[in-house]
């Protein structure tokens, strides 16, 4: 298939008049020009966003949790509400669920997913076999036509010090066998499926051992990404010092060889020592700035990070938004506020903010997802997002503003066609195919409202 963009943006920057040439969901020749029987894009294209951290079952819930439980609201007290919705799902329900979650991704502009997946059993089944589970988000991800690195969670205890696990959690544990023997299960599955991918996901420092880490990592290494909570919360962190006589990044980078292909989701809460270090790691920083907001974590050291040339993707974890544009502006947002000056994430190459913002997400992003994507080139999939000029705020404008003023300026989505794998999977902002929307609202209403 051949694509004719008027204007894209490419892995070395934005370019005019080019032919994208696609086979088998792989972009195989980029040319100057219009090649005869080239479909004409409706738009400036820029590649797909990739989302590095999910919890598909999570969206169920999103609004049900915005009053003041006790004066001490925070996280914590969120976690609970969590665990009582996780009473009442079924597989079945985790599939409409991540199918609805998924498809809210196309039409917002996200092409790849990284879904941190945990609820491995029902409540009422906690030692039943956990394939079923990752098979309905797989399966949710595959009918969607979103590219997925599903990576399940290793959870074994509920604090630091080895904690038991309490019942709530009880859905969310394996052994070491077991979970590696779930991993190898789905790979032999999806093994020639080129929409999915693997990783692991030790759930934390305080889920996970000290000895269960480092197998882990050892184990896995070599064959893809690994996904970590860390140093999201205050009292996490207090709460390491306290057991491990170290910050949580801190003994972290002391104790694993973190690499490229390390994702620290969240790492909310550094040092000016952890900030510089992470950044020499490669490691991608995965920050969900609406979910941080929403949870009240705390703000995430871009500034800092980025000077140190840290690198950092993004998420939409408990999906109270469901927009990498909105990601986008709330973490330079957090920025301004905190150091109460304009423009704060970007580079001497790349001064315009949303056009940095894209660009960086998409290309970190890629490391830690296992699918060749994140940039508009050769050997790459053919992922991308056409934007609606239609939009008053966009008619005018090209290259790095166009970006820029689709991350700050406009406030309805911009996404107006979006291609995965080479096949359209949005097109006129409108999803191919039926969706599962009236199943996942008959969902809310029997089993999660009522």
């Amino acid at each position: 298939m051949r694509y004719y963009a008027k204007e894209i943006l490419l892995r070395d920057g934005w370019a005019s008049d080019k032919t994208i040439f696609v086979e088998d969901g792989v972009i195989i020749k980029i040319e100057s020009g219009q090649a005869e029987q080239a479909e004409i894009l409706n738009g400036p294209v820029i590649p797909g966003m990739v989302n590095l951290h999910s919890h598909a079952f999570q969206k169920a819930f999103v609004g049900l949790t915005e009053y003041q439980a006790n004066k001490e609201d925070s996280f914590w007290s969120w976690r609970d509400l969590m665990y009582r919705l996780l009473q009442r799902l079924n597989v079945e329900d985790m599939n409409v669920i991540a199918q609805y979650v998924y498809e809210e991704m196309l039409l917002n502009g996200y092409t790849t997913c990284a879904e941190f997946h945990y609820l491995h059993r029902q409540a009422n089944d906690v030692n039943g076999d956990s394939l079923a589970a990752s098979q309905a988000v797989i399966e949710a991800a595959r009918t969607a036509g979103i590219g997925l690195c599903h990576c399940p969670v290793f959870y074994s205890y509920s604090g630091f010090g080895k904690t038991a696990p309490a019942k709530e959690q009880y859905p969310f544990v394996h052994s070491l066998d077991e979970y590696k023997h779930l991993l190898e299960r789905l790979q032999s599955t999806y093994a020639n499926d080129p929409m999915v991918s693997f990783g692991i996901a030790p759930h934390s420092l305080r889920a996970v051992s000290e000895e269960q880490l480092r197998d882990l990592a050892q184990w896995w290494s070599p064959q893809g990404p690994i996904h970590l909570h860390i140093a999201e919360q205050i009292k996490e962190v207090e709460e390491c010092v306290d057991f491990y006589g170290q910050r949580p990044v801190e003994w972290l980078l002391k104790n694993q060889n973190v690499n490229q292909r390390w994702c620290l989701v969240h790492a909310t809460h550094l040092n000016d020592i952890e900030v510089s270090q992470l950044a020499k790691t490669g490691a991608i920083a995965g920050i969900c700035p609406q979910t941080e907001a929403n949870l009240g974590d705390g703000i995430f050291p871009g500034v800092e990070f980025v000077a140190a040339e840290g690198a950092f993707g993004i998420g939409s974890d408990s999906h109270i938004s469901i927009s990498p544009w909105h990601e986008l502006r709330l973490f330079e947002y957090t920025q301004r506020l905190s150091h109460r000056k304009r423009n704060r994430l970007c580079s001497d190459d790349n001064p315009n903010v949303g056009s940095f913002l894209w660009q960086h997400a998409t290309n970190s992003g890629a490391q830690v997802v296992n699918r060749s994507v994140g940039s508009l080139a050769v050997g790459n999939k053919a992922d991308w997002v056409v934007l609606d000029t239609n939009i008053s705020e966009l008619a005018v404008l090209s290259g790095e503003r166009l970006l820029d003023a689709a991350v700050f300026a406009v406030n309805q989505n911009p996404v107006l066609d979006v291609m995965v794998h080479g096949q359209w999977r949005v097109k006129s902002g409108e999803l191919i195919g039926e969706g599962v929307k009236n199943n996942y609202v008959k969902l809310l209403r029997d089993k999660v409202v009522n």
